[in-house]
């Protein structure tokens, strides 16, 4: 290399080292950006009315069934038979005892009061005698033996009324004791059907014929035209949640599919933890609340054949509008 070269050379690193320094280096920090904050939570689809545990009565608690008379899925009306108890036939057999009862009481107090209508007759006529004889006594007509003995013929018949009155008294009471009876047979016997509290849809038969009805009940039922989720969210995660707000609904049974629901109620009370994952390290021991959340109209139809299936919900952040609502607390 020559010396003309290695000149030029030196000459522009000069230049590039001399522009670096008059030019400093100018940098802007990208503005930090607040993701917004999204509440998840573990929740079940079932009735947002609740799901109805039916049972015996007190009175027959012991009982055990004789037949179901429903199968799951089947919707019924308020009022409708259920299941059969064991002890049915018997009481039946209680009642219909307790009806000829009634009868034969009937019966024995029509027959007391046909005697009283003769022994009233009897006693117009024992007594219209009697005066009868007073008079022709009074007249000296007749004597006064006859006279005595017409006027306690009188006496007699008024006497034989009057108990005949008091037996009718006893026999009322008596029908009325018999008419109680049937009305409690009656009672007893329709408590050994078990009937529907409410319309709804039979979710879960607990125990079938043969079975004693447990503290776990008979079944399960509840109103599937109104289905919806519970979710169970942390109580620190609380102030983050408002009615009306909407989620994500999503299943591990069902990989890509989701639904939208949109919050309806939030509990008033804080209760333990139902829902867990079942991972190891799962924290199942925490405080939650309850929140509803409705679905739309067209997923009810789906969402009543999976009843309890378990969810993942994730909650809108707030918009605006709804931080400014006041959150509710229990």
């Amino acid at each position: 290399m020559n010396q003309g070269s290695s000149l030029l050379i030196a000459l522009g690193l000069s230049a590039a080292i001399l522009s670096g320094c008059g030019a400093p280096e100018q940098q802007t920090a990208a503005p930090e950006t607040l993701q917004p904050q999204q509440v998840s939570a573990l929740g079940r689809i079932e009735p947002l009315d609740g799901i109805l545990k039916v049972g015996l009565p007190n009175a027959l608690s012991n009982d055990t069934i004789r037949e179901v008379l429903v199968q799951q899925g089947q919707i019924v009306e308020r009022g409708e038979p259920l299941a059969v108890l064991e002890t049915q036939p018997v009481l039946q057999a209680n009642l219909t005892k307790a009806k000829a009862e009634v009868t034969a009481a009937q019966r024995a107090l029509d027959a007391q009061i046909s005697v009283i209508d003769r022994y009233r007759a009897e006693r117009r006529q024992a007594q219209a005698e009697a005066q009868r004889g007073k008079q022709l006594y009074e007249k000296g007509a007749t004597s006064l033996q006859r006279y005595e003995a017409l006027q306690a013929d009188a006496d007699a018949a008024l006497a034989q009324l009057n108990e005949a009155i008091a037996n009718e008294i006893t026999l009322k009471a008596d029908v009325s004791v018999k008419q109680a009876q049937v009305k409690q047979a009656r009672a007893d016997l329709d408590q050994a059907t078990v009937k529907a509290p409410s319309q709804g849809t039979i979710l879960e038969i607990l125990a079938r014929a043969g079975d004693r009805v447990g503290e776990e009940g008979l079944l399960l039922m509840g109103d599937t035209t109104k289905m919806g989720v519970v979710a169970e969210i942390y109580q620190s995660d609380l102030p983050e949640i408002r009615p009306g707000q909407t989620a994500t609904i999503t299943a591990s049974g069902f990989p890509g599919r989701s639904q939208t629901a949109t919050v309806v109620d939030i509990a008033q009370q804080i209760s333990a933890q139902s829902v867990a994952t079942g991972e190891a390290g799962d924290k199942v021991d925490k405080r939650v609340v309850k929140v509803k959340l409705a679905l739309p109209e067209e997923s009810l139809a789906v969402a009543s054949r999976i009843n309890n299936l378990q969810v993942n919900v994730l909650f809108d952040p707030l918009t605006e509008e709804q931080r400014r609502i006041r959150p509710q607390q229990p």
